[in-house]
Order: C-alpha cells, then sequence, then structure tokens
C-alpha cells in the first residue's frame, strides 16, 4: 500500500490568517501568567482587524506572537497561527529559523505603537528600506527601490 503524502494545515482560501485556539503564558519566577486564553479568529483577504481592549489584556501579546516576536519568557501554549500565502499555508508558530525569516521579509510586516522607538527620525526612508533589506537577505538595490516605490506608491524615493 503506498504511503500517503502528509498534507499540511489548511484554510479556506479566502482566509490569510486563522488563529486557533491559541493561548500564550508568560513564565515568572512566581509561575506562569496567562496573558492570552484560547483565542480564535480567521482574517479574510481584504479584511481589517482591530484588537481592542483594555490595558493588559494581550493585545500586545498576541499580536507580536502572530509573528513570532515574543519576549523569551512568552511560550506559545497552544493552538495554531496559519498563514494562507501564495505559496502555501504556512504554520507559523512551527517555522524553523530561516522559513520564518522569509516569511516575515515577503508575506507580513508590524508597525509598532511608538513608531519613534522603531524608526530613526534621522534617517531617510529610504535608508530605513535599505536596512530592512540587508536585514533579510539583501536584493539588489534596484529591487528595494521597485518594491518601495511599489509599497508608497510612488515613482522615486529621495
Amino acid at each position: 500500500m503506498p504511503k500517503q503524502r502528509e498534507s499540511g494545515p489548511t484554510v479556506p482560501q479566502d482566509v490569510v490568517l486563522s488563529v486557533r485556539g491559541l493561548s500564550i503564558d508568560y513564565y515568572t519566577r512566581r509561575g506562569p501568567v496567562h496573558a492570552v486564553r484560547d483565542v480564535s479568529f480567521d482574517l479574510k483577504r481584504g479584511e481589517t482587524l482591530a484588537i481592542i481592549g483594555e490595558s493588559g489584556s494581550g493585545k500586545t501579546t498576541l499580536a507580536v506572537a502572530l509573528i513570532r516576536l515574543s519576549p523569551r519568557s512568552a511560550k506559545i501554549t497552544q493552538g495554531q497561527i496559519l498563514y494562507n500565502g501564495e505559496r502555501k499555508v504556512l504554520d507559523i508558530a512551527s517555522l524553523e529559523d530561516e522559513e520564518l525569516r522569509r516569511f516575515r521579509w515577503s508575506d507580513c510586516a508590524m508597525v509598532f505603537q511608538a513608531a519613534l522607538n522603531s524608526f530613526n527620525p534621522v534617517l531617510t526612508i529610504w535608508d530605513h528600506f535599505l536596512d530592512t533589506a540587508r536585514a533579510h537577505g539583501s536584493p539588489s538595490r534596484a529591487e528595494v527601490r521597485a518594491r518601495a516605490d511599489e509599497l508608497l506608491g510612488i515613482s522615486a524615493l529621495a
């Protein structure tokens, strides 16, 4: 009997991001702190998602977990984060380093609340694009410029 190929995770075609039963704990000296409990949602193509809640309710913990930028003390204790990209459905929580780097470079981004803590106001936006490109495998300057122009909807950067 031929061995069946294992299929990866699946999500409906119109769903870009599917979070299923996600729980996240912070591990402290006093024991675990349950920051996110059993969160599930689907984000369809063309939709916008707002995460709203009181201070300390787990919004930032959830957001940074979606792209695996959580601090070492935070652990996903259950659930899945599935991204339905052009190539295939990815289980973000289980990506290896190189695959995670490719995912962050080509498929996702995050703008943090305190943008001045993320962006150096002395650098031009072009310098920020180049720094990001270098951190992720450095495509050619021409490729970076073309992608920047596409993202910003302009013909050239100063």
